[in-house]
C-alpha cells in the first residue's frame, strides 16, 4: 500500500496535464476530469473554488468528494490521475446523494473495475 502523498496530485505541472489533456465528464454535484498516467497507481486530487462559497463550504465541499471517493475507492481502476471539482450545486447536499452522483460519473467515465 502506498502512503497517501504519493496517491494525491500536488504538482501543478501534474494538474496542468491532467486539465490540458485530460477528459471530463460532469455529474450533479462533481466534475469528474482524467487522464492515464502510466504509474500503475491513480492519483487523486478534490478541488472546490470561490465559487462553491466561503471557506466553510469549500472545505465540506471537498470533504462529501473525498469520503464518497474512498467509499467505492477499491473499484477504481489503476493507472490514472482524477481531479474531482465541486459544483455549487454541492451546498447543502447529504453525504448519501453526493455519493450516488460520483459513483454514476466515474461510471459512465470508465473508471470503475469491470466485476
Amino acid at each position: 500500500m502506498r502512503d497517501n502523498s504519493e496517491l494525491t496530485l500536488r504538482k501543478q505541472k501534474d494538474f496542468a496535464r491532467v486539465y490540458h489533456r485530460g477528459k471530463s465528464k460532469g455529474g450533479r454535484y462533481v466534475v469528474v476530469i482524467f487522464r492515464q498516467n502510466n504509474l500503475g497507481y491513480t492519483r487523486t486530487a478534490f478541488v472546490s473554488s470561490k465559487k462553491v462559497g466561503n471557506s466553510v463550504e469549500r472545505n465540506r465541499s471537498r470533504r462529501l468528494m473525498r469520503e464518497s471517493y474512498y467509499s467505492v475507492s477499491n473499484n477504481i481502476r489503476e493507472g490514472y490521475d482524477i481531479v474531482f471539482v465541486a459544483r455549487n450545486t454541492i451546498n447543502g447536499t447529504g453525504m448519501e446523494e453526493v455519493k450516488r452522483s460520483l459513483y454514476g460519473t466515474l461510471r459512465s467515465c470508465g473508471l470503475l473495475k469491470q466485476n
